[in-house]
């Protein structure tokens, strides 16, 4: 049973003298006990003749307690008496009191076991008497008045010298004393820790009382027997680990057998106790035990406990005051710290384990009668003396317990625990755990001591309490935490720059893996720990707190140095690196909001405005030296977690650290701009002083200061370039938008925030600090403009053009790796330029940048201060500078204009509702168009990888260029014709890049001029063309396209309606042609006419496009001639022509064409008839005939589609609408769905070619003057009406409703002109629709949009046909109903006339006198 004396507060009732003679008294019972080890005959190695002469002798050898009796030791301790005489003896035995029983035995072997008794009637006492004399020393010696004693010593070299020299301390120990105090320690540790590490569940620390259910409860018949654990394989496993590590001095004091002795002991004992426990459990009379009393397994398992706890804490309050002295402290705190941990942790684990037993396995009643127990009660009173001591110990070690009530445990109330002098630092508590963790608290489990394996490991509850306890640790000084396992992680040593255990390097892979195990122990998320709204937690806030300090105070640095020179090196120390990649590592760990919310609001505090809640911690100046502190080291690779974390903060607006909701849009990169800028206009005011200032010190701290900006602001681009768009390579986009974002105005301009400067006193040393404050709302225009073009100057002059100089300065090798500086002026400059196009356009394509519908006005506005800036401070080269070369950067503003006029085309109704503006950006892309088509034909044959892809992007913008759109002004009309002719001849050249050159292919050797005439050459290069049209290589067929577009063009210029050239023949691209009849050019243009026509049929757009353009160009040569065979090919798909063959022999042929041919031909005619404009008015009433009553030939299904076709197309053509709303189209884009009329199906061929020939129609109703369009009105309206009542296909109907809408247009055109106002017009247009039914066809296109005139379930619209609902017919039914609605009185007024008319044609009086006049005449 163990009992200590208790230990009295030190009090000076003595002399100093007497507590020195105490302390040596103590030091030599120490001595005797270590001389004593190692003359003890068991611990000493011997042969087996020796171990059978001992035993015949009888010798008590196995016995060290016997031994150290007879050697005087223990009389010596229980001698040992402070000063003061405050020591009291152990409490005696009660007589009283007989145990019997099974307390009786475990109270018999508790007397016999030499390893307690040498804990508690030598060791325990030592250490404590020994704790208590040094430590009334100390005190005495800290508060002795200073001592002016002189010590006279003789030196040889001089007689009688005198010298002043501190007295020696009191009780000063000697290096043997200090070497004996550890080997006392060191075997101290070996028979109580170490045997808890290598049997554990003898401690009962693998018992687990909420899980069991059988352990402690009567609930078998043999309930009176005792389960008990025995130990079958004897290992030193621990106690061999722990020599390894023993210093020199101590292994040649004390044996190793002397410390493997207590785990061997103890396993003998277990043996012994085993062995008592069988013979127990054989007595009969324990098996009538009941539910009330107290079970054998019971007392067991709470005594075992209950001793194992005192002891486990004797040894950790004896040994951890004492090493905390100061006398002890350098020596022995660093080994034992980690084994006074290791003590206190399973103390706790102990204390869970009587809490369980005590909870869960006894009745109430039975716990008063289990305390009453002789042996329970002797270690109550020791567990009683250790309290205060406990509670004391772990306040020192700054180590919290977790608290389990328990009867068995004292209570200690927080006031009767004395003041704390004596504390270890974080350092040092975080090396004891990593100490513990690499090793030092493995424990053998039962399965494998009973199994004979030997593999110790770390217990689960152990692991886990070491991790909160290194987090508590983490949340007071993370610091210490990092340098221990983050910096040492290459093994100890200081933290030396770049010693031979570690580098200074961010790619340190070791300290990089330490980090990341560090950070995802410290993110771990336990249950029960509190969180915010926003995830975080009150230990990640301190967390981020102090990761915030350490960026500010390597900020700090930075500033530092920038005032020492402009450009500067900073070295880093290893504990430096350490903590930035524990940083980097957690940042991985917290989620967005946790990132954001709580560790960027603390470091962008200062740049941010506070709200009520006063000034931040950090000024503006120390959160941006803070936050280039943070990029400078960010890791060269990053998860894709941490980059989308890095582009919220960076790139997107920050409103979660704004307590002011009202300025919730400034972004970043913006603030620390507006900082810069406000350091650059102070410089900019000190340098415009007529008086120079004496003291230059502002001078230099606002140049260090926009430095230090200036550089966050190149490490922030830089960074937004590596990481881009969310792991896509669009990074530089990313920074251009954020650049163009930081120039803008944002709400907090206009609330009136601005950065402040003011002068900080905190300890004692003034300097300049910089807040972001609110004044007054500003609300001046030109204010907000200064600060713009302020912004743009500071963003140019100290940002890009300063990349723009590095970047030439850099060696050859090093320009790739940092190419960015090169490309992200460029993509700014792009940017901007497109921004100034949708100024104008107002339709963007930004799927490259994300800008949100209230930025993009103040966007534009900024965009044209940093274009003018940009164009004149920056070159060429570098606005224009690509990922490889320079005309790659071209390249891309070319593609980026056309884009612009592009997406201007893609609706027609954002062309006309500005027309000004839509005018001069076609007009640029048209420029654009033609230098695009110069540097294709006139410039390199091949250029680089990336300059080709280029080409290859531009393909979708001059596809839908060279489609020219549905634009109904008629200024833009002839324009958009001539860029639908240059895109589609650029989209043919850049095909032709991609040319395979086979045998085929190759052009054979032409005549000589003289030997042809020019019309047979021009023939040859015809025939030439053919033959790559006919090639199955599509860049072979877009050369031949491109040939025959260089004659077309030729033949234009030569034509009849041009002035006569000087010269017969012209050479254009090595093509000649002949100036010669017109005969000659019908005829050519008949044979270049024949050969598009069959090109038309080619699958590939850019060939067919072409084609359509070159057929256009033809019409320029003999419009008559073309336009009429034109019609003739669209209307009857089959022509008679004479064209000219090999040899420039006339040859009649007749050809006949595919409907796809004919469709496309309706295109070509379409483009025709815009270009010519009102041109058009020679041939358009022929061809307008041609539609209208021309022999139209096609293969019509008259039946219809089938009932399940007819559901099939209307099925997938209402998801097609339907897209749009799921997709959240604005309405721009549903009219613009709507007016593409859905998908056309390979059935609906033929329709749609008859539907195209009502459009072609449609398109003269537009061109062709209102008075022409009357006469052929009767026919016009009944086509359109009988389409929409009689036709069920979809694309007929679609193109009458179209016809519909264009009549009356023409009418309001009619109306509305200044030619026909000037001429008081007649409506002529408007009363022949009247007299054409015009009523009927409102009815009909009213039908339609209601949707009344299609197939309901019962009866069918048309017989023997299938209609159904389509939305792109009711689209234009509605628009034409609409003009119709503003045309209503002139429609009114028209029917009068015409009701007029009708009477005047019946009344025979009129039609005598008109008889009479026309005789007349």
């Amino acid at each position: 049973m163990a009992t200590n004396p208790p230990m009295p507060p030190t009090q000076y009732l003595i002399t100093p003298k007497e507590w020195e003679a105490a302390s040596s008294a103590v030091l030599d019972a120490i001595r005797c006990f270590i001389d004593g080890l190692r003359s003890a005959p068991c611990l000493k190695a011997r042969t087996i003749k020796e171990e059978i002469d001992a035993k015949t002798q009888n010798d008590d050898v196995s016995s060290l307690f016997a031994h150290l009796q007879s050697l005087g030791v223990v009389q010596q301790v229980q001698t040992l008496q402070t000063p003061d005489q405050t020591i009291q003896k152990q409490p005696k035995t009660d007589k009283e009191i007989n145990p019997s029983g099974l307390e009786a035995m475990l109270l018999d072997h508790y007397k016999g076991d030499d390893r307690k008794q040498i804990l508690h009637q030598i060791i325990y006492p030592i250490l404590k008497r020994l704790q208590q004399c040094y430590a009334a020393l100390d005190t005495i010696e800290s508060n002795l008045p200073p001592c002016n004693d002189k010590i006279e010593t003789h030196n040889k070299t001089s007689k009688s010298k005198r010298k002043n020299a501190a007295p020696p301390p009191l009780g000063m120990l000697s290096l043997n004393d200090y070497v004996n105090v550890a080997c006392l320690l060191e075997f101290t540790i070996s028979i109580s820790l170490v045997p808890a590490l290598e049997y554990p569940y003898l401690y009962q620390l693998q018992l687990n009382p909420y899980k069991s259910s059988s352990v402690g409860k009567n609930t078998s018949s043999d309930s009176g027997a005792i389960q008990f654990p025995k130990v079958t394989s004897h290992t030193t496993t621990m106690a061999q680990r722990r020599i390894q590590a023993l210093p020199k001095p101590l292994a040649g004091r004390i044996s190793k057998t002397a410390l493997t002795w207590g785990s061997s002991y103890a396993a003998e004992m277990n043996e012994s106790l085993h062995k008592k426990i069988l013979d127990y459990n054989k007595l009969p009379h324990h098996n009538d035990a009941t539910e009330d009393a107290i079970t054998p397994q019971q007392l067991y398992d709470v005594y075992s406990a209950y001793q194992a706890y005192t002891e486990v804490t004797s040894l950790a309050t004896s040994i951890g005051h004492l090493v905390l002295l100061d006398r002890f402290r350098p020596m022995l705190l660093p080994r034992h710290l980690s084994d006074i941990y290791l003590g206190l942790l399973i103390a706790e684990r102990l204390r869970w384990v009587l809490l369980g037993l005590e909870k869960n396995m006894m009745l109430p009643k039975l716990q008063s009668e289990l305390q009453s127990l002789f042996i329970i009660r002797g270690e109550r009173e020791v567990e009683k003396l250790n309290s205060c001591e406990l509670q004391s110990l772990e306040r020192g070690l700054l180590f919290s317990s977790l608290k389990f009530q328990s009867s068995f445990i004292t209570n200690v109330n927080s006031n009767e625990l004395s003041t704390v002098t004596r504390t270890i630092d974080h350092r040092e508590a975080a090396l004891a755990c990593r100490t513990l963790l690499s090793g030092g608290a493995v424990m053998t489990n039962m399965e494998q001591v009973v199994s004979s394996t030997t593999n110790p490991s770390i217990p689960p509850w152990l692991r886990m309490r070491l991790g909160q306890f290194l987090t508590t640790l983490a949340g007071d000084n993370l610091q210490s935490v990092v340098d221990v396992f983050v910096a040492y992680a290459h093994g100890h040593g200081g933290n030396g720059d770049g010693d031979e255990n570690g580098s200074n390097d961010m790619g340190d892979e070791i300290m990089s893996g330490a980090a990341a195990r560090l950070a995802r122990a410290l993110c771990a998320k336990p249950a029960g720990r509190p969180s915010s709204e926003h995830g975080s937690t009150p230990f990640l806030a301190k967390l981020c707190s102090q990761f915030v300090e350490f960026l500010v105070e390597e900020g700090q640095q930075h500033i530092k140095k920038s005032k020492e020179a402009e450009n500067y090196e900073l070295v880093r120390s290893r504990s430096s690196v350490a903590m930035s990649l524990t940083l980097w590592a957690t940042i991985g760990q917290l989620s967005m909001d946790v990132f954001l919310s709580t560790f960027v609001r603390q470091m962008a505090s200062g740049l941010y405005p506070q709200g009520d809640s006063g000034r931040s911690k950090y000024d503006a100046i120390q959160s941006t030296a803070a936050i280039g502190a943070f990029l400078a080291t960010t890791l060269s690779s990053l998860d894709p977690s941490t980059k989308k974390k890095l582009n919220a903060m960076l790139v997107s607006s920050l409103s979660l650290q704004s307590n002011n909701t009202q300025c919730n849009s400034p972004t970043l990169l913006g603030q620390i701009l507006r900082l810069a800028s406000c350091f650059d206009k102070d410089a900019e005011c000190a340098e415009s002083k007529l008086v120079v200032p004496l003291d230059n010190s502002d001078k230099s701290d606002d140049a260090a200061f926009l430095n230090v900006a200036v550089m966050t602001i190149i490490q922030t681009i830089q960074v937004v370039t590596r990481l881009g768009s969310e792991g896509q390579n669009q990074g530089e986009h990313d920074a251009a938008l954020a650049l163009l974002k930081a120039v803008s105005i944002n709400p907090s301009d206009t609330d009136g925030y601005t950065f402040e400067r003011a002068f900080s006193t905190q300890c004692d040393n003034i300097r300049p600090t910089c807040y972001f404050v609110k004044r007054s709302r500003n609300d001046d225009s030109s204010d907000l403009m200064k600060g713009i073009e302020r912004r743009a100057k500071v963003l140019v002059h100290r940002v890009i053009v300063p990349l723009s100089r590095t970047i030439d300065e850099l060696p050859d090798e090093m320009k790739d790796t940092d190419a960015w500086m090169r490309i992200v002026p460029s993509s700014l400059f792009r940017l901007v330029l497109q921004l100034h196009f949708s100024n104008l356009t107002q339709h963007d394509d930004t799927s490259k940048y994300e800008l949100n519908d209230g930025d993009e006005e103040e966007l534009r506005v900024a965009s044209t201060a940093l274009l003018a800036l940009l164009c004149e401070e920056c070159s060429p080269a570098l606005l224009l500078g690509g990922d490889n070369e320079a005309d790659n950067g071209v390249l891309k503003t070319l593609g980026l204009i056309l884009e612009s006029g592009a997406a201007l085309l893609r609706d027609g109704r954002g062309a006309d509702s500005q027309s000004e503006h839509s005018e001069e950006l076609l007009s640029t892309t048209s420029i654009v168009l033609s230098l695009l088509v110069a540097i294709l034909e006139l410039g390199a044959e091949k250029r680089s990888e990336g300059g080709e892809l280029i080409f290859q992007s531009m393909m979708p913008s001059l596809r839908t260029l060279s489609c020219g759109g549905d634009v109904q002004s008629a200024e833009l009309s002839s324009l958009v014709t001539e860029l639908a002719e240059m895109a589609s001849h650029a989209m043919a050249l850049i095909a032709t890049r991609n040319e395979v050159v086979t045998e085929d292919s190759v052009s054979k050797p032409r005549a000589a001029a003289s030997d042809k005439s020019d019309i047979e050459l021009v023939v040859d290069h015809i025939t030439e063309a053919e033959r790559d049209l006919e090639s199955s290589q599509p860049p072979l067929r877009a050369r031949g396209v491109v040939t025959l577009r260089h004659i077309a063009r030729s033949l234009a210029d030569s034509g009849v309606s041009h002035v006569p050239k000087k010269s017969l023949v012209i050479e254009v691209d090595g093509v000649k042609t002949s100036d010669g009849s017109k005969e000659q050019l019908v005829l050519l243009a008949r044979t270049l006419t024949r050969i598009c026509l069959n090109a038309l049929a080619d699958s590939e757009s850019y060939v067919y496009l072409a084609s359509i353009h070159t057929l256009v160009a033809i019409s320029d040569v003999c419009p008559s001639e073309i336009i009429t065979l034109m019609g003739s090919v669209v209307s009857t798909g089959a022509v008679n022509i004479t064209v000219l063959t090999n040899g420039a022999k006339e040859t009649p042929i007749e050809m006949s064409f595919a409907q796809e041919q004919r469709i496309k031909a309706v295109e070509a005619l379409i483009f025709i008839i815009r270009r010519r404009g009102d041109g058009i008015f020679l041939n358009g009433p022929s061809l307008l005939e041609t539609m209208l009553f021309g022999q139209m030939k096609m293969a019509t299904n008259q039946a219809g589609a089938a009932q399940d076709m007819s559901q099939l197309i209307q099925v997938q053509t209402h998801d097609y609408f339907q897209r749009s709303q799921e997709e959240g189209d604005d309405e721009v884009d549903a009219r613009t769905r709507l007016g593409t009329g859905g998908p056309v199906f390979s059935c609906e061929e033929s329709d749609l070619l008859r539907s195209a020939a009502i459009s072609l129609v449609c398109e003269l109703v537009s061109t062709l003057h209102p008075a022409v369009i009357a006469q052929y009105c009767h026919a016009l309206v009944r086509l359109a009406l009988d389409a929409l009542q009689l036709e069920s296909s979809r694309p007929v109907r679609r193109s009458a409703a179209l016809l519909a809408r264009e009549l009356y247009a023409c009418v309001m055109r009619e109306e509305t002109t200044e030619e026909e106002a000037e001429k008081k017009a007649t409506s002529a247009m408007a009363i022949a629709m009247v007299c054409a039914g015009e009523d009927k066809l409102v009815i009909a296109l009213t039908r339609c949009v209601a949707a009344t005139d299609v197939d309901s379930n019962n009866s069918l619209a048309v017989k023997g046909k299938t209609r159904l609902v389509d939305p792109a017919t009711q689209s234009r039914s509605k628009e034409a109903l609409e003009m119709r609605d503003e045309l209503d009185i002139i429609f009114q007024m028209a029917a009068v006339v015409a009701k007029s008319m009708e009477r005047e044609a019946k009344d025979p009086v009129v039609e005598a006198v008109r008889k009479a006049l026309s005789e007349s005449m």
